[in-house]
C-alpha cells in the first residue's frame, strides 16, 4: 500500500434500515434495545482503502514493445500499479466490490482537453477465474461412466443403474471493465474458493497525448452479507466516504489526485 499507508480509507457502514430489516428478521426478542443484552454485528463497520498509485513513465528506447514505440511521437505510457485493500468487520464476508477508475485529461494551463484523451491502454489482471467441480447424478439405463482427462479419454462400465456425470464450471472471481477507455474498473465477486478480503494489486498502462496531464478519480463500492451461525442475511450495500491520509477532517465519495 506504499510506504507512507494508504491514501484514502473508508468506514463502511449498513444503513440504518438495512439493519433495522436485518434486526426485524431475527424476530422479536432477539434485541434487547434497551439493555443492549445482545450484542450483533450490523452496525460493526468494514474498513476499505485505496493504496497511493506507483507510476512509472515507460522509456521507448528500454521498455516498450514495438507496438508502443509507433505511438511514442503522439503519446506518452505510464506504468501505474494500484491497490485497494478490503477487511470485512467480524460476523460479515463481502460478496461483491467494484474499484473504479476516472481518467480526466488536461491540457497544459489546465484547461480539460477537448481532443485526444487519456485511455487505459491495457489492464491487469483482465480476468481470473476458478474452477469448480460440479457432480450431476441422473437415473438412466445406460451404465457408461465416461472421465476425460486431457488428452486422453476412458470409458469405465459399471453395474449400476446410477449415472454420475462430473463437469467443471467456471466461476469469475475478478473482472476488468472498459480497456482502452477513460473509465477502467474491475470487479470484484467472492466464490466458494475465495472470499475479497486483504490488499489487491491492480495493473493498469495509461496512455496520455504529449503536452497533457491526467487526474484520476477513484471510486470503491461494497456489498456486504451479514452471518449468524449458518444463517446468511441478504447482501446490503455500505454507505462510506473516503478520508484523506493527509487532508484530515475532509469526507468525499469520490477521491481524486494527479496520476501523471
Amino acid at each position: 500500500m506504499g510506504e507512507h499507508g494508504p491514501l484514502f480509507v473508508a468506514e463502511g457502514r449498513a444503513s440504518e434500515v438495512d439493519v433495522l430489516l436485518m434486526e426485524d428478521e431475527l424476530g422479536p426478542g432477539a434485541v434487547d434495545r434497551g439493555q443492549g443484552e445482545v450484542a450483533l454485528p450490523f452496525r460493526e463497520p468494514s474498513y476499505i482503502s485505496i493504496g497511493e498509485p506507483v507510476v512509472v513513465a515507460l522509456d521507448p528506447q528500454v521498455e516498450a514493445s514495438v507496438e508502443l514505440r509507433r505511438q511514442f511521437d503522439d503519446f506518452e505510457f505510464h506504468q501505474v500499479q494500484l491497490t485497494c485493500s478490503f477487511q470485512a468487520a467480524v460476523g460479515s464476508r463481502f460478496t461483491q466490490a467494484r474499484f473504479t477508475t476516472e481518467l480526466v485529461t488536461t491540457v497544459d494551463g489546465g484547461e480539460r482537453s477537448t481532443g485526444a484523451q487519456a485511455i487505459a491502454y491495457d489492464l491487469f489482471p483482465l480476468r481470473l477465474e476458478e474452477a469448480r467441480t460440479v457432480t450431476v447424478t441422473s437415473q438412466r439405463p445406460g451404465v457408461d461412466v465416461t472421465f476425460g482427462f486431457e488428452p486422453v479419454e476412458a470409458t469405465l462400465t459399471l453395474p449400476s443403474r446410477e449415472r454420475m456425470e462430473e463437469g467443471i464450471q467456471y466461476t469469475s472471481r475478478v473482472e476488468a471493465f472498459d480497456l482502452r477507455g477513460t473509465r477502467p474498473a474491475w470487479n470484484f465477486r467472492r466464490t466458494e474458493q475465495r472470499e475479497i478480503s486483504g490488499p489487491h494489486r491492480l495493473f493498469m498502462l495509461v496512455r496520455k497525448p504529449k503536452g497533457t496531464t491526467v487526474q484520476a478519480t477513484f471510486g470503491l463500492s461494497a456489498t456486504v452479507q451479514f452471518m449468524m451461525g449458518s444463517h446468511g442475511f441478504a447482501p446490503v450495500d455500505l454507505l462510506m466516504l473516503f478520508r484523506g491520509r493527509n487532508r484530515s477532517g475532509v469526507l468525499t465519495d469520490e477521491p481524486s489526485i494527479p496520476l501523471c
